[in-house]
Parts: C-alpha cells; sequence; structure tokens
C-alpha cells in the first residue's frame, strides 16, 4: 500500500517504507506477542475482511458464507489451508507445491538507479505453472520490501489474485490492524492478520472518494498496474538499465548483501513482466466484454450501458508512463552517480505523447506510429530544456537535486488497458473502425485527459443493438450523429467536427489525412531545415506541454494515487 496518512494500496510501487520498518518487523511481532491478552493468537487463524471485499460497513471476520466469492489461487491454496502462515518462505511453498511450478522475482524502485545504502527495494513475484490443479500464470502476484541488508522473514505481503470462477482480481494483505470488537467494552486488541482489502467487482460504480484508503485508489480499472508497462523503464530492474548491485557483476563496493538471498537466484528482467501484466489484464478484459456485451441467437449483439461499454473510446480510465526509446538516456539523473552531461543522442518524443498512436495505427494509419522519426530534439538542446525548466525530484538518497528520468521525456500515456478494450470492441464488431478511429481523432492533439473528448460520451446511446458486420454508417454512427444534430454545437467545436468525421464516407481516410498534416507541421518545426527560432520555441511549446501532462497526472484524484514519491515526476 501507499505509505501515507491514509495508506493507499498501490500493487506494483509505493512510496518505501523507513529502513526500520523493513528491518525490525521481527521485533515488532515479538512485541505484539507480548502484548497481546491470554487467549489472542499473534498467528491468528481469522481472516478478516474489509467492506470492499464483503459487504458491511466495517472490517469483519471473513466467514464460511464469504468464501464462495473468494476462489482464486491464493485462497484455494494459501488461505484456505493455512491461514495462519505468516513466514514468506512458506507462504510461496504454499503457492508452488511439488509440480514444478516456478517463481520469478522483480523489483521496481522510483530511485532504483541508487546505489546508496541502507536503502528499500520493492519486490514483486509471479508465479508460472500449476499446482494441484490451479493455474498459477499472470493470475497471482506477491508484492513485498526488502531492504539492502535481506528479505524480512515475515514481511507486510501485498497480493492480487486473479478469481476465474466469480470474474473478479481480488486484494490482500499480510499487516497489522486493530481486531474488530466483540463489544465495546472489549480491550483493543491488535494483530498482524490476513485481510481481504477489496476486489473489482463493483469497480465501476466506485468513486474516488469511495476508493480512497483503499487498494482502488491506485487499480483504477481494479486490475493489475504496472505504471511504467512499456519498454524502456526508468524504475524496473530490466533492459537496457538492469541493476547491478543485486548481481556479482557490480562494482564490489556496491553489491548489497541481499543479493545472496534465494530470491535474487530468480531475479527477471521487467520485458518479462510486462508481458505478464497484459496476459492478466487481458483475463479482466474477456470476462468484463462477456458481462457487458451480449451475443444474441440471431448474431445480434446488445450492449445494455452504452455509455459504460464504450468509456475508453472518449475518457481517459488509467494512465501508463512511457519514456524515449532504446538507449535514450538522458545523461541527467542525479541517481546514476555519473556527470550530468545531457543525451549523447538526439531525443526521440514518444509517438503516444502526441496522440492516440497505439488506436489509430492499428487501424492501418501508419503515419500515426511514426512522429518519434520526425519529432527529434538535438542532445545540447534537450539538455538545456531540462537546465533552463529547474526541474526538479526528491528523493531519500540525495534530498531534493536537479535533473531529469534516467530515460528522457518521461510521459504520461494512454493506457493499455484502454487500448486493450477499444481493440476487443473493434474486434468483436461492436464499434467499428470508422467510429473508433473518429472517437481516436476527436481532439486529436490531446491524447489523454482531455475534457473535450469526453463531452462526447453524452451523445452515446444509454443501450444499443448491434448487428455484426454493418457498413458505415452502421447504427450506433447513426444515433450518435442525430444526437450532435440534435444539440447543434457550432462549428469547429469538437463535438461538430466528431460528428462531420462520422458522416464522412471513409472517416478512417479523413482521420489519416489529419494526421498526415499533423505529422508535417511537426516535421516542420523540428526538421533541420527549420529556423532555428521556430524549432526552439516548438522545442520549448512541446517540453512545457509534457510539463503540463506531468501535473495533471499528479493532481488527478484518482491517478494521481499513483505518484508514490517526489521521485517519480521531474518538475520545476
Amino acid at each position: 500500500m501507499k505509505a501515507a496518512v491514509v495508506q493507499k494500496f498501490d500493487f506494483w510501487q509505493r512510496k518505501a517504507h523507513a529502513m526500520q520498518r523493513v528491518v525490525q518487523i521481527a521485533a515488532i511481532a515479538v512485541a505484539l506477542s507480548v502484548l497481546m491478552p491470554a487467549g489472542v493468537s499473534a498467528q491468528s487463524s481469522d481472516i478478516f475482511c474489509q467492506p470492499l471485499a464483503c459487504e458491511g460497513s466495517a472490517p469483519r471476520k471473513l466467514t464460511d458464507a464469504d468464501k464462495p466469492k473468494f476462489q482464486d489461487p491464493f485462497f484455494r491454496l494459501v488461505l484456505s489451508q493455512r491461514p495462519a502462515v505468516r513466514k514468506l518462505t512458506e507462504i510461496e511453498t504454499q503457492i508452488l507445491g511439488a509440480q514444478g511450478a516456478t517463481r520469478r522475482v522483480f523489483v521496481v524502485d522510483e530511485e532504483i538507479q541508487s546505489t546508496k545504502r541502507p536503502a528499500s527495494r520493492r519486490s514483486v513475484v509471479d508465479f508460472v505453472g500449476h499446482n494441484n490443479g490451479v493455474a498459477l500464470g499472470s493470475k497471482l502476484f506477491l508484492s513485498f520490501f526488502f531492504s539492502s541488508n535481506a528479505v524480512p522473514d515475515s514481511p507486510d505481503v501485498e497480493v492480487l489474485a486473479w478469481d476465474d470462477v466469480n470474474g473478479t482480481y481480488n486484494y490482500y494483505k499480510l499487516r497489522e490492524i486493530e481486531l474488530p470488537k466483540d463489544s465495546p467494552s472489549a480491550p483493543t486488541v491488535r494483530d498482524r492478520v490476513w485481510v481481504a482489502e477489496a476486489t473489482s467487482r463493483n469497480i465501476d460504480a466506485l468513486t474516488p472518494s469511495q476508493r480512497s484508503g483503499s487498494c482502488l485508489a491506485c487499480h483504477a480499472n481494479g486490475v493489475p498496474v504496472m505504471k511504467e508497462l512499456l519498454f524502456p523503464w526508468n524504475n524496473w530492474h530490466g533492459q537496457p538499465s538492469q541493476i547491478a548491485y543485486l548481481s556479482e557483476t557490480g562494482p564490489s563496493d556496491q553489491r548489497w548483501p541481499v543479493r545472496s538471498d534465494g530470491h535474487f537466484q530468480d531475479l527477471t528482467q521487467a520485458q518479462v513482466f510486462e508481458g505478464s501484466v497484459q496476459t492478466a489484464i487481458n483475463l479482466a478484459i474477456q470476462r468484463r466484454f462477456e458481462q457487458q456485451v451480449v451475443k444474441q441467437a440471431d448474431v445480434k449483439l446488445t450492449v445494455a450501458n452504452g455509455r459504460l461499454t464504450l468509456r475508453p473510446l472518449f475518457e481517459t480510465t488509467e494512465i501508463n508512463l512511457i519514456s524515449a526509446g532504446a538507449g535514450q538516456f538522458s545523461g541527467m539523473h542525479p541517481l546514476t552517480g555519473t556527470p550530468m552531461n545531457g543525451p549523447s543522442a538526439p531525443i526521440q518524443i514518444p509517438n503516444s505523447f502526441f496522440l492516440q498512436s497505439e488506436v489509430l495505427g492499428a487501424f492501418g494509419i501508419d503515419e500515426a506510429k511514426a512522429f518519434k522519426t520526425v519529432a527529434r530534439i538535438k542532445p545540447a538542446d534537450y539538455k538545456a530544456l531540462i537546465e533552463n525548466s529547474g526541474v526538479k525530484i526528491t528523493t531519500r538518497a540525495l534530498g531534493t537535486v536537479a535533473g531529469d528520468t534516467n530515460f528522457a521525456w518521461f510521459t504520461p500515456e494512454q493506457a493499455f488497458v484502454d487500448t486493450a478494450w477499444i481493440a476487443k470492441l473493434v474486434n468483436e464488431n461492436v464499434v467499428t473502425k470508422a467510429f473508433a478511429a473518429a472517437a481516436a481523432a476527436a481532439d486529436l492533439e490531446t491524447p489523454i485527459l482531455s475534457a473535450e473528448r469526453g463531452k462526447l460520451l453524452q451523445f452515446v446511446p444509454a443501450s444499443f443493438i448491434v448487428t455484426a458486420g454493418e457498413a458505415h454508417p452502421d447504427a450506433l454512427t447513426r444515433a450518435v450523429i442525430a444526437a450532435i444534430d440534435a444539440a447543434a454545437p457550432p462549428a469547429g467545436s469538437v463535438a461538430a467536427q466528431f460528428r462531420d468525421t462520422l458522416k464522412a464516407p471513409d472517416p478512417v481516410e479523413v482521420v489519416r489525412d489529419r494526421v498526415k498534416a499533423y505529422k508535417e507541421r511537426i516535421a516542420g518545426l523540428l526538421g533541420d531545415a527549420a529556423p532555428a527560432a521556430a524549432r526552439t520555441a516548438e522545442q520549448q511549446r512541446l517540453y512545457d506541454l509534457l510539463l503540463d501532462r506531468r501535473r495533471a497526472f499528479a493532481s488527478h484524484p484518482l491517478f494521481g494515487n499513483l505518484v508514490e514519491s517526489g521521485a517519480l515526476l521531474p518538475l520545476p
């Protein structure tokens, strides 16, 4: 969970605990066992449940009546068999069984480039294989902190597991809580117990305030979150920036003693976890689709809640983070210990910074994935942007220091969970390519957090029926056009432009032409033939836009929960 006044459950990453929190867990457990009244076990077999996981208004014990709602691998293999288990090795042994399943260990931290110690890091563990007929791959994840010296014997453990029976992700935590009292006069007792924290069951109905203090404050769609999902990774151990201090390859004076722990024999790079998380998200997408889109006997599709199903076409429901491509180090990251000389090669701004490149590229609009070939910033110019902006990060290792992320141009982008859902809608003929392309091109140059694109959702019918294979303009498109016409938006508005694109005989070609013109404009302003003053002004405009998007992400009532420390986003 994210450490704050109100703890927020960010499964993959959170603000690191103070070192003494990591290394004193065993001592705290001993103290608790001494202080507890007679008859209260330090390793209770009771499992507790928060209101977001079980019905009720307050935490309570999990009952037999609740258990059918928890049929994920963790509950089946661990909690239902050994609810008093606390030691990490015993938890993992219970999961792995004796049928050849394996463990993979990943490491993440917003200060991962720092070799300074004492320090702590977050470990995420997934599993491959089966145990007693229970599939583990991309269905069960553990997370815990370790110190530079050791992996705690019994750390606070966070668990995310896919329940294929109920079609939900379930969240658990081993943590210290104040146990619910049987009566108001009963003594206060604290214990480290297993808690069912939340499920994704009613995720779409929850407001940010209802999510507050729970894992769902960070898991906006209820699915696994790897904020920095795609290559390269500023904050994960992986190519092309491996963390030598957890291996035998780094300078001997920088190697962490914890590297000898057995977990790091299974140390795996972030590119493997990327695939595991995408598979896990797709499990939920498939089940959500089956719940929201009903296939009729006559091959027609019924969408009962049109605005919920089509929401990712118009609104940003989640955020990922992306950097410039392979080898494009900023040369300005203060935690690497190298001189702040700036990049050694031109920086290519990611395609997704300019537009919804993943969505539009899937429709054959290749230009959407070619912006990075023209949006290039020379090393000296990039160094000047960083220095002149006064961006800083706040770290545990060095305090507040000037500088950039390890990989350049670290930016929020449209999340995989949204692009994968849009692809599902198109592939299953719920919406046409023409409709999806027109939506992505609405407010084209604002790929995420577009208020104007979000307003278009009001024109989607509350429910609708799809005839698979119906040519453009299909019934949905005609209904949306009619709704916009009835509203009579002003010429030039995003709504009017969206309607006009939908009215075109081939909206995909209309969008392609707009994307081409956009790309040519960027090329003309950033290319070598551009006047120096124009190029400098455009670089500054784009960098200011980058900072604005970072601020919007950090201040968002939901997505801002993913900003765990001042080390994540360089800002003035």
